[in-house]
């Protein structure tokens, strides 16, 4: 290295541009084609709508869902019964041994009593 030349890549005509220097895009043949399409929005921030969007979607869709679900095996069940499909029941098997006599009035049957040790040794 000479002690007349400074740096040994200044005589070989490299320019390179700093980030805060402004040029005109006629000079910087690197850059990529202009296009007219508007350029991507990645992040914008949210708004009342979006946030009442994403409460109705997160929340009240789950809600309803569930609801048209009940409804549905309400509808099933019913529709079954009155067609006369095996095996449906309106009334649970436990509810059969009550009988109503009126608002908050019901009449059971007392269980039998189970046969204890002298039923079952007697000779009769």
């Amino acid at each position: 290295m000479s002690s007349e030349d400074p740096h040994p890549l200044a005589g070989s005509g490299v320019t390179i541009h700093s980030d805060s220097e402004q040029y005109s895009a006629g000079e910087d043949l690197l850059s990529p084609p202009s296009s007219s399409s508007p350029p991507v929005v990645l992040y914008k921030p949210p708004t009342v709508w979006s946030m009442l969007r994403g409460v109705a979607i997160n929340l009240l869709l789950p809600f309803i869902n569930g609801m048209m679900l009940g409804f549905g095996e309400l509808f099933a069940h019913e529709a079954a019964f009155r067609l006369g499909w095996g095996g449906t029941r309106v009334f649970p098997l436990s509810r059969r041994r009550a009988h109503p006599i009126g608002p908050g009035v019901e009449i059971r049957s007392r269980p039998k009593p189970r046969p204890d040790l002298q039923d079952l040794t007697s000779l009769e």
